[in-house]
């Protein structure tokens, strides 16, 4: 007869080893594979950059930049609980300022803002009725969305190429030099997996709710309007293999949804705020407008050697801000057949409305943030590094970046 000790030993081994083949069985499920590859991605970037964020600890907490309003809202993160000071306080910075503002009291408190679309604001106000205080919601929402964003990249990627270019890809996004702001109060997030979520619905040909999804994706970010031309792209190829006219005028109201939705919030803010159009107001108040592609790298090469009487950008982010774009075309020349003709289209035009957008002084803005939405600048990268030095040289670079940039972010250094 077996002892006690004993038999709640085996009884645990067996708990155990159901687990495991339970597991094992869910598995062989690509969704399955998909979801906890997402979530591991996931857990590690969390875990880093919290981690290194902690600097908290070691440094005094840094005057904000912006309203009273931003800094009564800061020193009440940093002196309601060690949890908050030390991992929502650090995250309350630039945009996600913004996005709380309009979440917690409207677009009337600061006009300035309504050049950020709603989406990501009104999902913050309905997940702060759970999660207080509103950064804590606004964190919890890019954290799912990035869960979500992984989880559908892994299955585009998967259906474009083959799952181990899936899994790769996974990772590559997880350690891109500015990958954490999809674990911050950003909107990155949510747009990647709005995005994402559209090529797959096309390759299905899930028109109207492509549709669907373009329009929120317009709601969150105004590049999401682009969305409609590689779902126009995908109608006419569907056309010219089916010669299905009436097929193409219904489903061409899906390329509407998304510049019908953010003109009405135009409309909005013109005629319901009585303010600006969205894009006056970036010009007027934040002084930044549309160029040439070239004329940011131009700018800000030309910054490199001018001394500035107030650094905005560090050099270092300077040089990655002309890097990155550059490396970014080389891939998209890479790729261009090997990825559907609409993601290519999509890619190079989100490429080029990013370069197009620069500040006064002719230098790009937030570009190392931006190009985070091209998400075949991770297919590219999979092909490109695949030697195991090369890769532990890329982790090693883009991990000591991502460093770097959030002791800035943390300073209120604008680094994107």
């Amino acid at each position: 007869m077996e002892d006690f000790p004993t038999t709640r030993l085996n009884y645990g081994k067996r708990i155990i080893k159901n687990f495991i083949e339970k597991y094992n069985t869910y598995y062989k499920n690509v969704y399955f594979r998909a979801i906890v590859l997402s979530l591991i991605a996931f857990l590690c970037l969390r875990i880093f950059t919290s981690s290194v964020l902690l600097i908290d600890l070691i440094l005094p907490s840094p005057e904000p930049p912006y309203s009273e309003v931003t800094q009564e809202i800061l020193t009440d993160l940093e002196q309601q609980s060690g949890f908050t000071r030390l991992f929502l306080a650090p995250w309350y910075r630039w945009d996600t300022a913004r996005y709380l503002e309009i979440a917690d009291f409207g677009y009337d408190f600061n006009f300035i803002n309504t050049v950020w679309p709603p989406l990501y604001p009104f999902l913050i106000k309905i997940f702060s009725f759970i999660f207080q205080p509103s950064i804590l919601a606004a964190i919890i929402v890019s954290n799912i969305f990035f869960v979500g964003g992984l989880f559908l990249t892994y299955l585009l990627t998967k259906d474009i190429f083959d799952e181990e270019v899936a899994k790769k890809s996974i990772f590559f996004i997880s350690v891109f030099p500015t990958s954490f702001y999809f674990v911050a109060g950003y909107s990155e997030s949510i747009f990647v997996a709005l995005t994402a979520g559209v090529f797959i619905l096309l390759r299905k040909k899930k028109w109207l709710w492509a549709g669907l999804l373009s329009t929120l994706a317009a709601l969150t970010r105004v590049q999401g309007i682009i969305l409609v031309v590689p779902i126009f792209i995908e109608l006419l190829t569907d056309f010219f293999k089916n010669k299905n006219l009436r097929q193409l005028l219904i489903n061409s109201i899906s390329i509407v949804y998304a510049p019908f939705a953010y003109g009405l919030y135009s409309l909005y803010v013109y005629f319901g705020l009585r303010v600006d159009w969205p894009w006056t107001m970036l010009s007027t108040y934040w002084d930044q407008h549309f160029g040439l592609p070239w004329e940011g790298l131009v700018g800000t090469v030309t910054s490199l050697f001018i001394k500035e009487e107030i650094l905005i950008t560090p050099p270092l982010m300077k040089i990655v801000n002309i890097l990155l774009p550059v490396l970014t075309i080389y891939l998209l020349i890479r790729l261009r057949k090997r990825i559907p003709l609409s993601i290519s289209v999509y890619s190079w035009l989100m490429l080029l409305l990013i370069l197009g957008k620069i500040d006064q002084n002719n230098m790009l803005v937030s570009t190392i943030r931006y190009l985070l939405v091209i998400f075949p600048i991770y297919w590219g990268l999979v092909f490109m590094i695949r030697g195991r030095l090369l890769k532990i040289a890329y982790f090693t670079i883009c991990l000591l970046l991502q460093i770097i940039q959030m002791i800035y972010f943390y300073w209120w250094v604008w680094v994107a």
